[in-house]
């Protein structure tokens, strides 16, 4: 069964942090006097932060009620809307949801700006690869993009560099891609899981702010049964 969506954007955001997040050992200190930090933890993980959002609307308080009420070690997909300003694609792309909630009703995206995959396979844990397709802007490092991959599900990455068709980015690949695998730029999203626990409390009985915390579930995936 698919996982359920989440679109923050359905709350009017402020705030948001949208990060790689990682463990870090001292490497000690090199010659000109800095203190190295090294990752060591493979690559880190994702975490995102919406704060200062808006539960103004019924549409918005039935909809944040749902959220606090579903298990927080639940796996859910998180879509980084927050995002779309730094994508290389241009005007807003737009989900009709039939009951008015932040969750997904398996409506498609409309059709963005992007459309690119993956010239070439790529290895697991590779941070470079070749790429094919088109875009409305211009590529550049910085963008965000998600890989829908066959055991992870929706992860997250960022480029670093653009050299023609060869991009780098962090983290690592989750997973071996193939050839033609697409690379999400219009909307790109990840696999997390609350981080703690949010609350339900109403200004006059109604209005309300809010605030939701994501981690990337980085629990081993488990094959279907059948």
């Amino acid at each position: 069964m698919a996982l359920r969506t989440i679109h923050p954007c359905a709350f009017n955001f402020r705030t948001t942090n949208i990060r790689r997040v990682a463990n870090s050992t001292d490497g000690g200190t090199s010659l000109s006097g800095f203190q190295d930090d090294i990752e060591s933890d493979g690559g880190g993980r994702w975490q995102a932060d919406f704060t200062n959002g808006s539960t103004r609307t019924k549409e918005q308080g039935n909809a944040w009620r749902a959220i606090t009420d579903f298990d927080g070690g639940e796996a859910i997909i998180v879509m980084m809307c927050a995002e779309r300003l730094f994508q290389p694609v241009g005007a807003m792309a737009t989900v009709p949801h039939s009951d008015a909630t932040p969750f997904s009703d398996d409506s498609e995206y409309e059709s963005g700006g992007a459309g690119i995959v993956a010239a070439a396979d790529a290895a697991l844990r590779a941070t470079s690869m070749t790429i094919t397709g088109t875009s409305e802007l211009p590529l550049i490092g910085g963008a965000l993009f998600s890989i829908q991959h066959d055991q992870w599900d929706w992860r997250l990455y960022r480029i670093h560099s653009v050299d023609g068709a060869n991009i780098t980015f962090r983290p690592p690949l989750r997973e071996a891609i193939a050839a033609g695998t697409p690379l999400e730029f219009d909307t790109p999203r990840c696999k997390m899981k609350r981080l703690a626990a949010v609350d339900n409390t109403l200004d006059t009985g109604r209005l309300g702010t809010c605030s939701l915390s994501f981690g990337e579930d980085m629990r081993s995936p488990q094959p279907e049964t059948p």
